[in-house]
């Protein structure tokens, strides 16, 4: 099998329902964002291996896999129109584990702070701001039923925030500070 079909060369494609829909369609825009975070957690996982060593940094991984997963099967939730659903209350209460875990080790920000620090740190931002794309784009999708992965994908990005703080913390990086300025 190929892995070209030729059936999406006029600007339409079908999701798993049989569903035609064009490209440019909002649905696809989400679905394609989604797998961008993906293949962006899987060149931090690449960074994370190939910088750092340790137990810490091995749980990283496995979390960044398992949301890979998640993400993977979100993708099938998309292209369903979310007729199925794949995400799981408990898997967003785990990014909120994940979450707390880090900040604990972090401390609370008290401060605004660029986003600086190791190469892993500030790759885990450029995945931050993707996952808010996401979420905007899937706020436009929203109906009354607000699913699962939609609550997932807003804590996503919360998860990246904690986590490149945590990956400089990991490499003793100290957060640039940043310093308000008065405009006038």
């Amino acid at each position: 099998m190929t892995i070209y079909t030729k059936k999406g060369d006029a600007g339409m494609t079908s999701t798993v329902t049989g569903e035609k829909v064009s490209k440019a369609s909002q649905l696809l825009e989400l679905q394609g964002t989604i797998d961008e975070i993906n293949a962006h957690i899987g060149v931090l996982t690449n960074i994370c291996c190939e910088n750092m060593v340790g137990k810490e940094i091995k749980q990283v991984v496995e979390q960044l896999r398992n949301i890979q997963y998640a993400l993977f099967r979100m993708g099938t939730d998309v292209s369903s129109s979310f007729t199925k659903s794949y995400i799981k209350e408990s898997e967003i209460s785990e990014l909120e584990k994940h979450i707390d875990f880090m900040q604990d080790k972090t401390g609370l920000l008290k401060n605004f702070i660029y986003y600086s620090g190791t190469k892993s740190a500030t790759y885990t931002h450029v995945i931050r701001t993707v996952t808010r794309r996401a979420e905007r784009i899937f706020a436009r999708l929203l109906t009354e039923h607000v699913p699962h992965d939609y609550k997932y994908i807003n804590r996503l990005s919360d998860y990246f925030f904690a986590l490149a703080r945590y990956l400089n913390h990991l490499e003793e990086a100290e957060e640039a500070i940043m310093v308000l300025k008065d405009p006038s």
